[in-house]
């Protein structure tokens, strides 16, 4: 079932209306996770096992976790928050890099979720917000049905935003009604989303998925140019499905952190990972960086930390050896980019100088560049197809000319939002909601309703970061 499709809009309208008149807040859970689950058996039917086990085995070890921290026993706690996280990540190696199975949809997000839980859990990070309905004795852990309801919540279940135990949990209890500045506000980004997704990933995908299938036959230019169209197609794919998947947790009463921070705007490694799949980078820097030891011990350990946590990222994304190398030069990049920073510090008193602001748009360049180029290997079906690719690039090669329009006009596109961002000093995204209450609002977006139904292409289908 995909959120662009009759039945989807069938269960969210249906959802909606059943939680206009639900008073109870067991009952409201309940109803989400039925949803929740019958969205993800539209996918694979087999799989919501799988989804239902997994949760039901993170429940029960946040449980165990929380009640041999509740009687003074740390150490046995901790050695069993390693070995329920060791098991999740076998499920997880299993399904990915045996290939006797199809990878179930949305296991690769939904496990740091339940990865999330066990943490929180034995951190003492999920709260209780005062005045919901439960005791006031109510245990660290979450009940079953929370932590069923938080690990498969039908819309980020596929892929994402990643959401962290923390932050969800205590939303559960505290659920907000939907009002008109709700629902306005979700609309328009589950609209933003659709219009990303079909008008703009959707064409891109056509001239990628033909040059990048036989990249012999095409000219080193074109090859370049498609590199570019496929990190646009990226972008816009998969900052669509955030926006309607933090859309539709608006409309059913959830805030979920925005996923996409105009990341092509990043003046380097550091920056880009700031402002690109913000969730993932969070869980990583919380759940495997600073557990690594993060900063905290010495310039070495924090390069080898940095690099073993973009390695493990590359392998979180794909089993090919392609994403082990786009993870590894990730890591080298950030890695480099400390080091240089470390040894020349910026001078932050002259940080509005016009030769510190033309640095900034050499260094947004160079970032892009980079960027660009180490999403050839996450794209390329094969190490051989990625050098292929990149030698051709770099050397110029003659071959068959292709030069898709759509390339230049969403770039430009991209590029001028960017240009209105730097102009005004922000560092959010200048595409704020709509005042749906006013006339030029309505209008502004019919328009946009009516744009993704004239240029969309429905010619693609499936979210790229679902494959994952």
């Amino acid at each position: 079932m995909s959120f662009l499709s009759l039945p989807f809009v069938i269960l969210i309208s249906v959802l909606l209306i059943l939680l206009f008149f639900i008073k109870n807040g067991k009952a409201e859970r309940l109803l989400l996770l039925i949803a929740s689950y019958l969205f993800y058996a539209c996918f694979d039917v087999h799989a919501l096992a799988l989804l239902f086990l997994l949760s039901l085995f993170t429940w029960a070890g946040a449980k165990l976790i929380a009640g041999l921290i509740k009687n003074g026993q740390k150490d046995s706690s901790k050695k069993l928050l390693i070995a329920c996280i060791f098991v999740q990540v076998i499920v997880l190696a299993f399904f990915k890099y045996a290939g006797l199975f199809p990878m179930p949809v949305g296991l690769s997000f939904y496990m740091l979720q339940a990865i999330s839980l066990l943490a929180d859990t034995y951190r003492g990070d999920i709260k209780i917000p005062s005045g919901a309905e439960v005791p006031e004795d109510a245990p660290v852990v979450p009940s079953l049905l929370d932590s069923l309801v938080y690990i498969g919540f039908f819309p980020q279940v596929v892929s994402g935003p990643i959401v962290k135990a923390r932050d969800f949990i205590p939303q559960l209890s505290a659920r907000k009604k939907l009002t008109l500045e709700r629902f306005s506000y979700g609309i328009q980004l589950f609209a933003l989303g659709a219009f990303l997704k079909l008008v703009m990933a959707d064409r891109l995908a056509v001239c990628v998925d033909k040059v990048y299938d036989a990249p012999l036959a095409y000219s080193g230019l074109t090859l370049l140019l498609t590199s570019v169209g496929y990190s646009l197609q990226l972008l816009f794919d998969f900052a669509g499905y955030s926006d309607m998947a933090i859309g539709v947790a608006w409309l059913l009463g959830f805030d979920l952190e925005k996923n996409f921070n105009l990341p092509y705007m990043s003046v380097n490694p550091s920056d880009f990972w700031h402002r690109w799949h913000i969730s993932l980078s969070s869980w990583l820097k919380d759940y495997l960086y600073i557990p690594l030891g993060g900063s905290r011990k010495g310039n070495t350990r924090t390069y080898i930390n940095i690099f073993l946590t973009m390695v493990i990222s590359g392998l979180w994304h794909g089993s090919t050896v392609n994403f082990l190398i786009w993870g590894a030069l990730h890591g080298l990049w950030q890695v480099i980019h400390r080091a240089l920073t470390h040894l020349h510090p910026n001078n932050k008193t002259e940080q509005r100088t016009p030769l510190l602001r033309f640095r900034s748009v050499i260094s947004m360049i160079l970032s892009f560049l980079a960027v660009n180029f180490l999403w050839i290997p996450f794209r390329a079906q094969t190490l051989s197809d990625t050098w292929t690719i990149v030698s051709r690039i770099v050397t110029l090669k003659p071959g068959i000319g292709y030069y898709y329009v759509y390339i230049f006009i969403f770039g430009a596109i991209l590029l001028i939002v960017q240009l209105i961002t730097a102009c005004k000093g922000d560092s959010g995204n200048p595409v704020k909601p709509l005042p749906l209450g006013r006339m030029y609002g309505k209008i502004a977006f019919c328009i946009l309703i009516i744009a993704t139904l004239m240029f969309a292409y429905f010619g693609s289908g499936a979210f790229i970061y679902s494959q994952f």
